[in-house]
């Protein structure tokens, strides 16, 4: 996801002031951003839900074969919650959060 914020960032334009508003503000940049930042939150919230359904299912797993297989997925979706909270948490520093 850095690679990504880092064109959305680098992304420049010829005309300094292209897509801003009466007021100098960048509202198509916001508006992406805006948008960036709660798909990133639906993404955290997506991940919980999929740590919550494989802990369920390794409770519920009759053999050990299962039970691997859902330890498994569970580490993926923790790595996965993970990259997600790092994301957030460097647009927090880069004060790009809302």
């Amino acid at each position: 996801m850095r690679s990504f914020w880092k064109k959305f960032r680098e992304t420049g334009r010829k005309d300094p002031d292209e897509g801003k508003g009466q007021y100098g503000v960048d509202y198509v940049g916001v508006s992406e951003l805006m948008r960036f930042n709660r798909n990133l939150l639906e993404a955290r919230k997506h991940e919980r839900s999929g740590i919550d359904l494989y802990t369920r299912f390794l409770e519920e797993a009759n053999d050990e074969r299962g039970r691997e297989m859902y330890r498994k997925l569970l580490e993926e979706e923790r790595r996965h919650i993970r990259m997600v909270e790092e994301e957030i948490e460097e647009h927090k520093k880069q004060g790009c959060w809302s």
